[in-house]
């Protein structure tokens, strides 16, 4: 559900401006706009709403964008008035269907048109957007939207609560899709759910919940013909096998495939002074298919590519690894929609691209509210990691409290909870309450993450090289691309791992190593004795030390 808002956050079109989404109109707002266009039109050829140029009128309204829409003030103030005979025939459009929603429809009408119309008021947005993903919301701005109060998430669910909540939230949008345009849900990277059983039958019954309990959708799963047999079709149920239509497995190109796609590539470079030379006599082209009637096209496509360099007068150069991550980091650069909150891949950097770091144990955390979910053990300490988005009040109220729990239970942790830059800051200006109870807290036991751009960049691109690696498209095993990753985020583990300067019982660790060190050096042989003059300055210089704001 998050990556589906994430999405629909960005633009409608390819062609608008990714760089700065605000510039055009996003999918969330053409997708209101769709809705709330197909309600008027159908209320007006219904004679619902009276109208007596019906066809002129219905045909300007399929043709207006939502930007034009919302700067006409007479039209929004038409909605506003005419709110109830819209929603009316919402919910008899609904019944005629057959499909009902799961929050209430006025609620969902209202989020959708206050978002596409009202893109001034960015903290009624805010709400909007974490409503539609499933977050809880204040009162104050559900009752500015028109969100009824029984359609408003509980903060404090636990994480079962959650999942229901956003697989309810799924199944609405697809029913919504009926009066605008359908979904296509794109499953890819399938071979991470094969790590663990849990993960693979969970996808299993994701695919079954979308077959099943959802209209206007449709979903691809793509994978690796290796992995899928081993890793995640046998922990799949028959049900779940049976939602698939007939698998299309992509096959190998034959030598007539080969010879067509070299073809096409000579005559789209314009070089075909060059193909007679390239092709030679056909004798190499025959030796790549001595093993068998098919070669993969990867596997082929890098063999020409070598073949053409040589033939250039170039020494094909081999990667490496790093320099493989560079192309990483440069590639993911050029992609702003990667460049958002990711709990998939924040979770992965501290659990698996972590383990292996000198003296830790990583272990996953069930916390009662399951704010936190993976836990560090160090030799002296403990950090647990929390992954959320949402930007509540109250949610964040709550997980303070659980958080300050499980410091009470043991002084030497350390919560950390990550926030990318697509993310309201927490805690929000207007947190009169919960602000000062954040800002106390961060002097004890927590550390809110705040991932700057850099830094988002370098650790997403690691994410997409190590990907890379189990699916063959680096010449590099898993194995040491993970070894590679751990000492390239070296800066990033640091950060995680270094204690709260203000907390109490790590001033207590620095205290000691300064007074064993002080106790050292005063009691080494090798001190000279000094005048009393001398001990004096020592001790000022030393008092100064400890009563500076910085030590």
């Amino acid at each position: 559900l998050l990556k589906t808002v994430q999405e629909l956050k960005f633009p409608d079109k390819e062609s608008g401006n990714l760089a700065n989404p605000r510039e055009s109109s996003t999918q969330i707002e053409t997708f209101a706009h769709g809705i709330l266009i197909a309600l008027i039109t159908d209320a007006i050829e219904k004679e619902a709403i009276s109208s007596e140029k019906k066809k002129e009128i219905v045909a300007g309204l399929r043709k207006v964008t939502v930007e034009k829409f919302r700067k006409d003030e007479k039209w929004l103030n038409w909605i506003r008035s005419n709110f109830n005979i819209l929603l009316e025939q919402f919910v008899r459009q609904l019944q005629y269907s057959g499909i009902s929603l799961n929050a209430s429809p006025l609620s969902w009408l209202r989020a959708l048109f206050t978002y596409a119309y009202f893109p001034a008021d960015f903290q009624l947005r805010e709400s909007c957007t974490d409503w539609l993903q499933g977050g809880s919301i204040d009162h104050d701005d559900a009752k500015r939207i028109g969100v009824r109060l029984r359609d408003i998430p509980n903060p404090e669910m636990p994480a079962s609560e959650v999942n229901e909540l956003c697989r309810q939230r799924i199944i609405d949008f697809s029913h919504l899709a009926g009066f605008f345009r359908p979904f296509l849900f794109c499953f890819d990277q399938t071979e991470n759910y094969g790590k663990e059983i849990l993960l693979a039958k969970t996808l299993g019954t994701v695919i079954q919940v979308l077959t099943d309990e959802t209209h206007n959708l449709m979903t691809i799963v793509t994978a690796n013909q290796m992995p899928w047999s081993k890793s995640i079709k046998p922990w799949w149920e028959e049900a779940h096998l049976n939602r698939l239509s007939p698998p299309r497995e992509l096959e190998g190109l034959n030598p007539k495939q080969a010879l067509e796609l070299i073809d096409h590539r000579i005559a789209e470079s314009g070089r075909g002074d060059k193909k007679a030379e390239f092709m030679e006599d056909g004798e190499w082209l025959k030796e790549m298919f001595q093993a068998g009637s098919e070669l993969g096209v990867r596997d082929f496509l890098k063999r020409c590519s070598t073949r053409w360099l040589v033939l250039e007068g170039q020494t094909p150069k081999s990667l490496t690894i790093a320099e493989y991550y560079k192309k990483a980091v440069e590639e993911i650069k050029t992609q702003p929609k990667r460049l958002v909150f990711d709990p998939n891949t924040l979770y992965w950097l501290v659990h698996e691209a972590a383990a292996g770091l000198s003296d830790l144990r990583i272990e996953k955390h069930c916390s009662p509210k399951g704010y936190f979910t993976l836990i560090w053990r160090l030799e002296n300490r403990q950090i647990l990691f929390g992954f959320e988005s949402g930007s509540n009040w109250k949610r964040w109220e709550s997980i303070i409290k659980d958080a300050k729990i499980h410091y009470d239970a043991n002084r030497r942790r350390k919560i950390i909870l990550f926030r990318t830059l697509d993310l309201p800051v927490i805690p929000a200006p207007g947190w009169k309450k919960i602000g000062p109870l954040i800002a106390a807290a961060k002097k004890e036991y927590l550390q809110i993450l705040n991932l700057q751009l850099s830094e988002m960049i370098n650790l997403y691109a690691a994410h997409d090289l190590y990907i890379d690696a189990g699916e063959g498209n680096i010449p590099f095993q898993r194995q040491e691309t993970i070894a590679f990753i751990r000492e390239e985020l070296a800066p990033f583990w640091d950060q995680v791992k270094s204690p709260l300067k203000s907390n109490p019982e790590c001033q207590n660790e620095r205290s000691e190593i300064l007074a064993n060190e002080l106790k050292f050096h005063f009691s080494t042989p090798e001190t000279p004795v000094v005048s009393e003059d001398k001990n004096k300055q020592n001790a000022n210089e030393l008092k100064f030390h400890f009563s500076t704001p910085d030590a």
